[in-house]
């Protein structure tokens, strides 16, 4: 019998939530896009609160001897400094729940703060998505979050009775009678049920830390294939998330000012920046890889010639992303490189074929720049027939196996067409592609 990956772990929704909010839980959603309606929202409140089954958990248990890792209470806004475990299906779920229950922000898809706020009524049991009109409604609690916060705070007595008196008063106002002692059991009772959720049962299943990395992906990459589109490149975001937030949060800002028309800022009317779009640039520039396969075992803290996992082999690999990361996110950078396809004609985002013609050839022109000391003029006449001829011949629309190969040979292209002799091009035009229009007017620019 195969051996399985992974084991039950029976959890709760509260202990979950704590594990979260003590870092023990790394939970990435809180910094990125979160793309659920508050709709969803609503209803997973409402089948929690029917019995209904609302999914799993799955985390991948964390490498690191997190123990060693606590922190004293009050010297950290958490507890673990890092995750003991991290999520790998259910993050949107998880993430409904911290948020919806604590007031906890989330950023949505545009980048913008945001705020889930469901209204409970104590008489109906009911659930509805936050309305100024609920607000005014003395028979709705506006934010669940307040019940929560107020059990946590010891004042849910005062929060009840507070909502009793505000919907007599209301009756009395509308010459209506006051709420009756049944009534007034039925709304403690429902308050309570609503509270009773932290101990909801949510099957949590935790894949063994010496799971291979390729074997986590893919589970990763399937298990949320019939939900929020994800793939290697969501899973590195994960693990940068939680062991370098702060780079993370860099990231997201890059992408936010990327679609918010301001000087001195990422914007472009060339492309929206999403995570994925900087971290394969990242990825290509500071590991040569177009694949992520070896990126994410790298990012863990994995030295692929013992096999073993480290911290230290983790921040050295991080800081080999970030400094990558660093020349990306340049703004300088950045823009001689938009400003380049820009003067070749490409001026909005309607005519790029694919948006894998920029990432990809940003880096390599970030290649060009920094690991072949490719002059301004050079780089300018370059990757502006590149880019131009990779569009019209749809050459970044392949897969991502093709796109590695070609972004190991325009390494080796840079280097022929600028090293070279002229009389020498047409030997190394066979090895090359040779049926690709792209690179034959390449290799002809250069010999004219």
């Amino acid at each position: 019998m195969t051996k399985e990956l992974f084991k039950n772990i029976p959890s709760k929704v509260g202990d979950l939530v704590r594990g979260v909010e003590s870092g023990r839980i790394g939970l990435p959603d809180l910094q990125r896009p979160f793309v659920w309606q508050d709709s969803k929202v609503r209803e997973l409140f409402d089948s929690m609160l029917r019995g209904y089954p609302i999914g799993y958990i799955m985390l991948w248990e964390s490498p690191a001897n997190y123990e060693s890792k606590k922190n004293s209470i009050g010297s950290n806004d958490k507890t673990y400094v890092e995750a003991k475990e991290l999520v790998i299906d259910g993050q949107q779920r998880l993430t409904a729940l911290v948020a919806s229950m604590y007031g906890v922000k989330i950023v949505d898809k545009n980048f913008a703060e945001h705020e889930i706020r469901i209204s409970f009524n104590p008489l109906t049991r009911e659930f509805a998505v936050f309305t100024s009109a609920l607000e005014k409604a003395p028979e709705w609690i506006s934010k669940v979050s307040d019940v929560f916060l107020a059990k946590e705070n010891n004042t849910i007595s005062t929060l009840r009775r507070r909502y009793i008196r505000e919907l007599n008063e209301s009756r009395e106002k509308k010459d209506m009678d006051r709420l009756t002692d049944a009534e007034e059991d039925l709304i403690e009772n429902n308050i309570n049920a609503l509270l009773n959720l932290t101990d909801y049962s949510l099957p949590t299943l935790e894949i063994s830390y010496d799971a291979p990395e390729e074997d986590v992906a893919d589970i990763f990459v399937r298990v949320n294939s019939g939900g929020q589109s994800l793939n290697e490149n969501n899973f590195i975001q994960t693990l940068i998330s939680v062991y370098e937030n702060s780079t993370n949060d860099r990231i997201n800002q890059f992408c936010k000012e990327s679609r918010i028309p301001r000087d001195g800022t990422s914007y472009n009317n060339i492309l929206a920046v999403e995570p994925s779009h900087l971290i394969r640039m990242a990825v290509g520039l500071g590991f040569r890889r177009a694949r992520l396969r070896y990126a994410y075992m790298l990012l863990r803290g994995k030295d692929l010639d013992t096999g073993k996992y480290s911290s230290e082999e983790r921040q050295k690999n991080l800081d080999t992303f970030k400094a990558a990361l660093e020349k990306v996110m340049n703004l300088n950078n950045w823009h001689s490189f938009l400003n380049i396809i820009g003067e070749a004609g490409y001026i909005n985002k309607n005519q790029i074929s694919a948006k894998n013609a920029v990432i990809f050839s940003y880096i390599l022109y970030l290649i060009a720049k920094y690991d072949f000391n490719v002059t301004a003029m050079q780089l300018k006449n370059i990757i502006s027939k590149w880019f131009f001829m990779g569009t019209v011949t749809s050459f970044y629309t392949d897969s991502i196996r093709i796109l590695r190969k070609a972004l190991l040979k325009s390494n080796l292209l840079i280097y022929v067409v600028l090293k070279m002799p002229r009389n020498s091009l047409h030997i190394w035009k066979k090895l090359f592609l040779q049926d690709s229009v792209m690179i034959t007017s390449i290799l002809r620019f250069r010999m004219s």
